[in-house]
């Protein structure tokens, strides 16, 4: 198989990943909820996570809250975050550019709490009109702004330093969805200087599915309503969630085998920097095609983007080209990619298309074999 869906889910997982979920499968119980040896041995694949977690994205663990995805950490970032602002109704902030696992939950928010909405177009090709853009939608109102740290349709990487220092000095709470960049790059939530950075175990990090990380800043000193409420494993007594972070976001049975996985693949992180160039050959190669349509691609080089494209054939629907590609073993995406908003912004609303991810086990002859069937 010639894998190029990695936007998705990394793959494939490596064989490390998979014996330490074995591992915590045999050997560990629930986490918090008992003091015998099997129960402990969870609660130190929980511990651990949060550790190799927080060494990796610069925070302390107690910051680090355990999902099952960055859609429930989105989730609950978007809807649980409380400040004096957010108590007053105000304005939601997104891109042009957003996932519907931001999108839909800001709608939601804005239903229930009579909020509102607002939106900056992204500008592909010049940064400092997408920050002119963001700092003109960015009002007294704002309580929230959330974006994107990459496209996931066309990979492009936003100035999201340059967002979040206008953030700040509006009071504004900034959410970075960085489902596209964790494990690409390295990045920490201080440099950053995002509030909360929502992540998924299974993309960039290449570990299980059904895991993920939401980052929450220890200098943002936020409170958070729950969205969710169960048993912790603390406080048994009190009717109500615990108080401080992780606990007081999460609820029921922790996913061990996940967590244990996801521990194993950050040890085992490295930064794939080959796809840089990777990426700059598939669009030597694509733009060499005269039948080819290639939609918020790299202009100049693909230091702005993650390695991620969106094309088509000229005259084919997506859906048959993908269908026809996986016929020769190769794995692509078609459609809209859970993204109208981004598909949207790139004129593709009617059409969709075929997306291209790069990974960490793709070479030159992977994208030599697929520009042969092409």
């Amino acid at each position: 198989m010639y894998y190029f869906d990695n936007a998705a889910t990394g793959f494939p997982k490596s064989e490390y990943v998979f014996n330490a979920m074995k591992e915590a499968f045999y050997e560990s119980g629930n986490a918090g909820r008992s003091g015998h040896d099997a129960a402990i041995k969870g609660s130190l694949i929980l511990y651990n996570c949060r550790k190799k977690s927080g060494d990796l994205f610069g925070c302390e663990p107690e910051q680090v809250v355990l999902t099952k995805n960055a859609t429930e950490a989105l989730n609950l970032a978007i809807k649980g975050v409380i400040t004096k602002k957010t108590v007053k109704k105000g304005e939601v902030l997104i891109s042009s550019l957003e996932h519907n696992s931001v999108l839909r939950p800001v709608l939601s928010l804005c239903s229930s709490d009579k909020m509102t909405k607002k939106q900056f177009e992204v500008d592909l090709y010049d940064d400092d009109k997408t920050v002119e853009n963001f700092e003109k939608a960015l009002g007294k109102k704002t309580v929230l702004a959330v974006v994107t740290h990459a496209s996931n349709v066309c990979g492009r990487i936003l100035p999201v330093k340059r967002l979040i220092s206008l953030a700040k000095e509006n009071d504004t709470v900034f959410i970075l969805d960085a489902s596209q960049t964790a494990g690409h790059f390295p990045f920490t939530i201080e440099e950053l200087g995002a509030d909360i950075i929502c992540i998924p175990g299974h993309k960039g990090l290449y570990g299980p599915m059904g895991t993920g990380l939401m980052i929450v800043s220890p200098k943002s000193k936020l409170s958070f309503r729950t969205i969710m409420e169960g048993g912790s494993g603390t406080g048994s007594l009190d009717y109500g969630m615990p108080k401080l972070l992780p606990e007081r976001l999460e609820y029921g049975t922790q996913n061990n085998c996940g967590f244990a996985g996801l521990t194993a693949s950050i040890e085992e992180l490295v930064f794939p920097v080959h796809l840089c160039k990777l990426f700059e050959y598939l669009l030597e190669k694509m733009r060499a095609r005269e039948n080819i349509l290639l939609f918020g691609e790299p202009k100049d080089n693909t230091y702005d983007y993650v390695p991620v494209l969106l094309f088509n054939k000229k005259n084919a629907l997506c859906e048959e080209l993908a269908a026809y590609l996986n016929e020769k073993g190769i794995s692509v995406r078609a459609g809209y990619h859970c993204a109208p908003l981004a598909h949207n912004a790139l004129g593709t609303i009617k059409t969709g298309g075929v997306r291209i991810s790069l990974g960490r086990s793709n070479t030159s002859e992977d994208i030599d074999y697929l520009m042969s069937v092409l």
